[in-house]
């Protein structure tokens, strides 16, 4: 794969990136009661956790280990506020990037998990009018596509009046390039639509995941030491 190929410009064709790192992929964290929950620990975590008057109650996390004879050998590898200040920042970077979905993903993917939920509820109360806003949102990010469709129906140009294209959109005949507009227009939505706040919230995601694994990982490390030195 082509450094070019891996940063394509929009409109030509999809690049590696905006195929693997859009909107419906963030959407499984973003959208989730977790998601919800870590968008306001940074704010609850600088009361709780940076509060000089109960900071004193943390000093006792992890007594229970420290009354095992073996974890006299084994060292803490990280101290306890040095874990507290990692989970903080963890939970304010994940924080972040739930932020920046709730506040900016595209309304159809906050909406609907997949393509097909999205055909079967719009479906019902589509009109020609929204049907050809639609095709200008695919021709614009993605223009071969949007050539593609105007090839096999025409009337989804402005160029054709609104009332003949109301009755090419009632014929049954249409239907199958309906279902295709209406599933171009969920995958640019996900894949094209604000794409810097896209990589700033994956980046952002990523960083969180990481240091809240640091803390973690350090205690799995010594819970192990413990157990092979006893």
């Amino acid at each position: 794969m082509s450094l070019k190929s891996f940063f394509r410009k929009k409109g030509t064709d999809e690049s590696f990136l905006q195929e693997k790192v859009n909107w419906l992929i963030l959407r499984g964290f973003g959208s989730s009661k977790l998601a919800s929950a870590t968008a306001i620990m940074p704010f609850l975590g600088y009361v709780i956790l940076y509060n000089t008057e109960i900071s004193k109650y943390f000093g006792e996390l992890g007594g229970l280990l420290n009354q095992q004879q073996a974890s006299e050998s084994c060292p803490q590898y990280i101290s306890l506020f040095s874990k507290i200040n990692l989970m903080y920042l963890g939970l304010f970077f994940t924080g972040l990037s739930a932020i920046l979905f709730k506040a900016l993903a595209p309304k159809e993917i906050q909406m609907y998990p997949s393509a097909n939920e999205f055909i079967e509820n719009e479906r019902k109360n589509l009109t020609a009018r929204r049907l050809r806003s639609m095709y200008r949102t695919i021709n614009s990010k993605r223009p071969r596509i949007g050539g593609e469709i105007q090839s096999s129906a025409p009337w989804v140009d402005k160029s054709i009046s609104i009332k003949r294209a109301s009755v090419e959109f009632s014929k049954n005949d249409n239907e199958d390039t309906i279902l295709d507009i209406l599933r171009n227009f969920f995958q640019v939505q996900s894949r094209h639509q604000n794409r810097g706040t896209v990589l700033m919230s994956a980046l952002f995601l990523i960083l969180g995941a990481i240091l809240l694994a640091i803390p973690s990982t350090a205690f799995t490390l010594r819970v192990m030491c413990t157990i092979f030195h006893s």
